[in-house]
């Protein structure tokens, strides 16, 4: 009787065990380190519950869905290391993701961007009186300089009085007689001005919709630019740009209008971008000329410490651009 009792005792004592482990957390990560790609770095790993919780460098907790076992975080790149703690349960982990470079300022991508989209919609006489101003109006203020600094040499020789004084007084009237020439131009050329400015509004007015937003966005990731042929999502930190990327419907390559749209905007962003666009252009045709929208990846353009990753689903192409 006793070792009946004593054997099922210890069948209990057996399945508690079992059933205890059943019921345990499971709690791990593929890395302890993640490198940034495309805009975020993603943290996978596998857990036993329906959510786990994390913080991004002890900031506010949020919770990840856990499907079939698995689990990604998305952590937004930031330039410097980041800590991610990872809690399912009473189980924790730590994993880190590296700092991403810098790609640009957003305000000067931003203007760089806007400026050149406005002036690709001037008429070609437009466009040359816009950069026959930009040139000249270079020169005159480089004249206008020089002159400055002539006459202030000038009336400190004469203020020196002796024969220095004399030599001053021609300098002076010299410089007098340029300051004037210099005016006449400067009046000729606000007529260049006034004709320029008149046509970049009007072109403003027609890619109105297709500007980059002027008010520096907020910390994060988020579309700041979407029309019917793309969107421009940026993850930017304390005002600058890690990372770039541009959404395209594959719908919109079979439209040589929205093609074109298409085109226009990624050129720009890569001039934006500090990488050469004519290269990038002619490579990136090159690698997308046989793809037919099926889920693919594609290999990588580099330009300048440019890199722009490139991916294609069925619906949309997908261009990264990070340094």
């Amino acid at each position: 009787m006793f070792r009946k009792t004593a054997m099922v005792a210890v069948t209990a004592g057996a399945l508690t065990l079992l059933l205890a482990g059943c019921g345990k957390t499971t709690l791990s990560t593929t890395k302890t380190t993640y490198k940034p790609n495309g805009l975020v770095a993603a943290v996978k790993g596998k857990s036993n519950v329906k959510k786990v919780h994390y913080q991004l460098d002890g900031g506010q907790t949020k919770t990840a869905t856990v499907r079939n076992h698995t689990f990604v975080i998305q952590v937004p790149t930031k330039t410097t290391r980041q800590t991610v703690k990872i809690k399912a349960g009473s189980d924790t982990t730590t994993v880190h993701v590296k700092g991403a470079k810098k790609l640009v300022g957003y305000q000067k991508m931003a203007t760089t961007y806007n400026q050149a989209l406005i002036a690709s919609k001037l008429s070609k006489s437009d466009q040359h009186a816009a950069k026959k101003l930009q040139t000249e109006g270079a020169a005159l203020k480089k004249q206008q300089a020089t002159i400055q600094a002539k006459v202030k040499q000038a009336q400190a020789q004469i203020k020196a009085g002796g024969t220095a004084a004399a030599t001053g007084a021609k300098t002076l009237q010299a410089q007098q007689t340029a300051a004037a020439q210099l005016k006449t131009k400067a009046a000729s050329l606000q007529t260049t001005q006034k004709q320029v400015e008149a046509a970049m509004a009007t072109a403003k007015k027609q890619v109105k919709s297709q500007l980059l937003p002027t008010k520096t966005p907020s910390d994060g990731i988020k579309n700041v630019l979407t029309t019917k042929d793309y969107k421009i999502r940026l993850n930017v930190q304390k005002g600058d740009v890690l990372g770039a990327a541009m959404i395209v419907p594959t719908k919109a390559f079979k439209n040589k209008t929205r093609q074109k749209n298409f085109g226009t905007a990624f050129a720009l962003m890569t001039t934006t971008t500090g990488a050469n666009a004519k290269k990038v252009m002619k490579q990136f045709q090159k690698e997308t000329k046989d793809n037919s929208g099926s889920t693919t990846t594609i290999d990588p353009i580099t330009s300048k410490g440019v890199r722009f990753t490139i991916g294609a689903s069925t619906s949309d192409l997908y261009i990264f651009m990070t340094k």
